[in-house]
């Protein structure tokens, strides 16, 4: 089936093409009016078309020339508009920023109203039908199950894991100098079994979804503040003014992000907090010719990579560090190296997957991938308009606020909802919105992570059956004396490797240092390993996992708000990962050699 695309934007050219491409359609593109005329002649079967074109307006070529069925796409939502349009005889009428299957949709919805009465488009599609049936046959491959599916099966081990693996408990005690809950070494012991009923599955992942509802809340509200943001143009505006900056030098946007972003990652902890920024990294990335992983890997990575590194990281290192009782921070300066070799890793891999991308697009792990077309850009100018500046001072007053904030008054998702509330208002006040369109806007950004938000609650299902059949204890051991019986020169290397195994059960990392550094310290006391070591071997065990994880709630939740399905992040993700565990284990072996 041919369509004619009549349409000036690049960016929407690009997405719609790649799209209907994937679905068997021939298209062809005009940017003009003129254009359109000239190839409007071609026998197509469906036509296109924006109403504001460079040189005219798209109803009058529609009415002059155009005898086919017609479906426009236009930014103008007024009902006045669309009744006209449609009294002119187009077939349909979508308004601009649109949703890829709905396009979908409402042209095959054209094509059965039309093939009665065009015989020909009635073959193509029979054709087009039977071809995608060959291919589909010819192709037939095993698909990478939902994530929904994966955290079931885990769940499903979790509560097989009741019957099999005994339970035990250690005992904790409050320590009375910092307050916090601790794990007495060596006292570990056996209590009676509890397995889990699997009638009662279902049960835990509520429970899960409910101990997640802070995290949960907190996505919903930012999904719908972006959006309010989003829709007006400000953020569009913002990063094709940065596009045109870095036209030249576009793979240095990622290293520059990567390392601002590992300054708010060694300094205040940041990890679930960076979804806030992916929608910033993601338009950038495309205006840039990028794909959404790379815009979302430059920010969530360069967070993870300064959280890992944890120059001056309170809820890792410095909770180590006082309970292996050494002094805050201290060793400061291998962790700055580790820092910097993990920045350069980090930097070389995304450019080349960049790069890969830019040169064959049908390599991005999300080619085909209909949702990945959600991002348009219609609403960008080549000028930043009043109100958008305005929008622009909010958000940077608003981040502002948000960075001192998390890091000298100790705000948590509570505080952080209530800024990103009052950021959304006040932008689409400055844009000129009512209150019902900014009720609208924000209703459709939280209806659109929706599905993140039920992924993290229900991976937090898991850490909810271990707990209760008092078998995550038992767990925690049985990894801490993995270490024990290891030769003495693979002890640090094992230590890291074991907390990384640990960081599937407790993700927390102010949890796990609580529970495991109590175990580990006196094991490297025992084999002559230092303090400071068994603190790295934490840090880097609890750091590079949470990228890889589905029990993270800081990956869920920027894949939630990136729309990134977690199958297809991990098939870009595992080849770092696999180089971060490998530079992770010579990082340990480093510290043994220099006596750190």
């Amino acid at each position: 089936m041919k369509i004619l695309l009549v349409e000036d934007s690049e960016m929407i050219v690009k997405a719609i093409k790649f799209l209907l491409e994937e679905h068997n359609y021939d298209v062809s593109v005009a940017s003009t009016i003129k254009d359109a005329k000239e190839k409007v002649s071609n026998n197509y079967d469906l036509v296109i078309l924006d109403v504001m074109l460079p040189d005219g307006n798209g109803l009058d070529f529609f009415k002059n020339y155009v005898d086919v069925p017609t479906l426009v796409l236009s930014a103008k939502d007024e009902e006045e508009d669309v009744v006209t349009s449609l009294d002119l005889g187009v077939e349909d009428y979508i308004i601009k920023p649109f949703r890829s299957k709905e396009l979908l949709s409402r042209i095959n919805n054209i094509i059965k109203r039309n093939k009665k009465n065009n015989i020909k488009m009635y073959k193509n599609i029979n054709l087009l039908w039977e071809k995608k049936f060959m291919e589909t046959k010819a192709k037939k491959k095993w698909k990478t199950p939902h994530t929904f599916v994966i955290l079931v099966v885990i769940i499903l081990i979790a509560a097989a894991a009741t019957y099999i693996v005994p339970a035990g408990e250690f005992t904790r005690f409050k320590d009375a100098a910092t307050g916090k809950t601790l794990v007495e070494a060596g006292s570990y012991h056996r209590i009676a079994s509890s397995p889990l009923n699997p009638l009662k599955i279902p049960s835990a992942i509520y429970t899960g979804i409910v101990k997640s509802a802070s995290t949960i809340t907190f996505m919903l509200i930012i999904g719908g503040a972006f959006q309010v943001i989003t829709s007006t143009g400000a953020l569009t505006a913002l990063c094709k003014k940065l596009s045109k900056t870095f036209s030249k030098h576009k793979y240095v946007v990622i290293p520059v992000f990567l390392t601002l972003f590992s300054i708010f990652g060694f300094t205040m902890g940041m990890s679930s907090e960076v979804m806030i920024f992916v929608p910033i990294g993601i338009t950038l990335a495309l205006f840039l010719g990028l794909d959404k992983v790379t815009g979302t890997a430059m920010i969530a990575l360069g967070a993870a990579v300064g959280f890992t590194a944890g120059l001056l990281n309170p809820f890792n290192v410095g909770v180590a560090q006082d309970i292996a009782e050494l002094q805050l921070f201290s060793g400061m300066a291998y962790r700055v190296f580790i820092l910097v070799v993990l920045l350069a890793a980090t930097s070389a891999y995304i450019i080349c997957y960049a790069r890969k991308v830019a040169a064959h697009p049908e390599k991005s792990v999300i080619y085909g991938i209909p949702e990945d077309q959600e991002y348009t850009f219609d609403n960008a100018t080549d000028s930043i308009t009043v109100r958008q500046i305005a929008v622009l001072v909010v958000m940077a007053l608003g981040f502002g606020i948000l960075i001192y904030g998390l890091s000298k008054k100790g705000w948590y998702f509570e505080e952080m909802s209530g800024l990103f509330i009052f950021m959304g208002v006040i932008c689409g006040f400055i844009n000129g919105y009512g209150p019902s369109r900014i009720a609208r806007e924000f209703g459709e950004g939280a209806k659109g992570i929706i599905v993140g938000c039920l992924i993290i609650g229900i991976a937090r299902t898991v850490e909810v059956i271990l707990s209760d059949a008092n078998i995550l204890d038992t767990i925690v051991y049985g990894i801490v004396n993995i270490v024990n019986v290891m030769p003495d020169s693979i002890k640090a290397v094992g230590m890291f490797l074991c907390q990384s195994l640990i960081n599937c059960v407790i993700v927390s990392g102010t949890g796990q240092a609580a529970v495991t550094m109590p175990l580990m310290v006196p094991v490297s006391d025992l084999v002559g390993i230092s303090r400071q070591t068994s603190v790295l071997a934490f840090q880097l065990g609890d750091g590079f996992s949470n990228s890889v994880l589905p029990m993270s709630s800081s990956l869920m939740g920027y894949l939630a708000v990136s729309k990134i399905p977690y199958s297809k992040w991990l098939k870009f993700m595992m080849p770092l990962f696999l180089i971060w565990t490998a530079l992770g284990c010579l990082f340990m072996l480093g510290a043994l050699m220099i006596g750190y």
